[in-house]
């Protein structure tokens, strides 16, 4: 059978590709090995995000004295609940699939001849190809996963007992948010990092890393920076060899999270004999369009390299299916970064810091959560939203930790993908009293002075 596109991997970026796609006209078909929805929907934003949530409403009570009443999380029922908004989700995407006549093809896509996917030992021919296979956890030498008590991050959120110590390496996005998660399920939680900072991440600013490590702290998570580690048992326990700056210990634990480490999905895929050129890690080029080295075909999300976030693959397959609809599209410049600890990160841009090191001046704005007047009726005034100003007033970068700095980082990135200057954000108004004011008491404090 022939299609005007093949999509090889239904997770969230081949979903977009899919979708967009068949609204411009075009007959699809999607081949998926496991579950429609890929890591993001069934293993790793959406029950992470549902998981983190559900402690977040937990802490929330039990941090307010007027509310006479005494709250614990019952695990099962709530990996129930976490199971129910799985399907709920995925349910709706069947539906958006069957109503633009999207084929399903059930199996693992092969391609071993330009043209040409092969599935189950059956052909399908295609005018454009799109991969979008993913990535998965790569096991390390001094970390070797066993499925059993050394495992990947999703692998241990999806667990039906946890045990009571566990050891998380890796202090990025992921360490951070599982860390908070099994700390309000009350196990002892420690993270293990070898850069000098917890969230290591280009973007995030250092006063944010600091405020995330001081809560975690707070919270009872002990936390080893600027330390290499290796595994040297993991029969009854794991067991770690820790080098601090000061010192070798041993570390140990019933399970180990290792959240570090992925490699792209391509097996089963003769790339060279479609032309298409991957990089020295084996992810696929692209350009701006999601297009690879072979006009005819496309990648999106993880199989096409960093950022490794849904986010990114959620937006590079509406432009690829734009693109191969005839419709021209490309990747926004600035993608905001969510990352959800006990108190929201909300990123996008540059910090000042890397700026100054690539010799561009800018300025910094910041506005303190116990500023905004909406914070205190939620009980939430810990954080704070900073702006990197450029010399032409545009915004050039933010970080946000504070409640519903999720929601907040995107009216940023929305601004400073449309080129706004600080100058153009001082003639809106936001409502009042919102977290989002803080937006616009961050461009007051930048033109004027301080309202709040």
């Amino acid at each position: 059978m022939h299609y005007d596109v093949i999509i090889i991997g239904g997770g969230v970026g081949g979903l977009a590709t899919a979708i967009r796609s068949a609204e411009l006209g075009k007959k699809v078909a999607i081949i998926e090995k496991n579950e429609i929805g890929g890591e993001c929907i069934n293993r790793a934003c959406i029950p992470s995000k549902t998981l983190i949530d559900t402690a977040k409403i937990v802490n929330k009570v039990l941090k307010s004295p007027w509310i006479a009443t005494s709250a614990k999380i019952n695990y099962d029922l709530m990996n129930k609940f976490k199971d129910n908004i799985i399907e709920g989700i995925k349910d709706n995407l069947y539906q958006v699939i069957n109503k633009h006549k999207i084929d399903l093809l059930s199996g693992k896509g092969e391609v071993k001849n330009e043209g040409e996917v092969i599935v189950n030992g059956k052909v399908y021919t295609y005018e454009n190809l799109v991969i979008a296979t993913g990535s998965e956890p790569l096991s390390l030498t001094d970390f070797p996963l066993n499925g059993k008590n050394v495992v990947d991050p999703w692998t241990a959120m999806n667990m039906t007992n946890l045990p009571e110590n566990i050891i998380i390496v890796g202090g990025g996005v992921a360490g951070v948010e599982l860390a908070t998660l099994f700390r309000a399920l009350n196990r002892n939680v420690t993270i293990i990092e070898l850069m000098p900072r917890l969230l290591p991440v280009p973007g995030i600013d250092i006063e944010i890393a600091n405020e995330v490590k001081k809560r975690l702290e707070e919270k009872g998570v002990r936390i080893y920076v600027n330390t290499k580690s290796r595994i040297i048992k993991s029969d009854e326990k794991v067991v770690f060899q820790a080098q601090t700056p000061s010192s070798t210990e041993e570390i140990s634990g019933d399970l180990a999270v290792i959240t570090i480490g992925r490699k792209p999905v391509i097996d089963g895929l003769d790339l060279k004999a479609i032309k298409v050129e991957t990089d020295q890690r084996g992810y696929i080029k692209v350009d701006n369009k999601a297009r690879t080295s072979n006009s005819k075909v496309y990648a999106v999300g993880d199989v096409a390299g960093a950022p490794l976030s849904a986010t990114k693959a959620w937006r590079q397959g509406i432009v690829a299916g734009d693109n191969i609809g005839n419709r021209n599209s490309q990747m926004p410049k600035y993608i905001p970064t969510s990352i959800f600890a006990d108190l929201e990160i909300g990123v996008v841009g540059s910090t000042l810091e890397e700026l100054k090191k690539n010799g561009i001046n800018a300025r910094e704005v910041k506005v303190n959560m116990k500023e905004i007047p909406r914070a205190w009726t939620l009980n939430e005034t810990e954080g704070f939203l900073k702006i990197v100003i450029g010399e032409d007033n545009r915004i050039l970068g933010a970080n946000m930790i504070g409640e519903n700095a999720t929601e907040v980082i995107n009216i940023i990135a929305l601004a400073m993908e449309l080129l706004l200057k600080i100058d153009d954000l001082y003639k809106v108004q936001f409502s009042h009293p919102t977290v989002s004011e803080i937006i616009t008491e961050v461009v007051q404090r930048a033109i004027v002075g301080e309202i709040y």
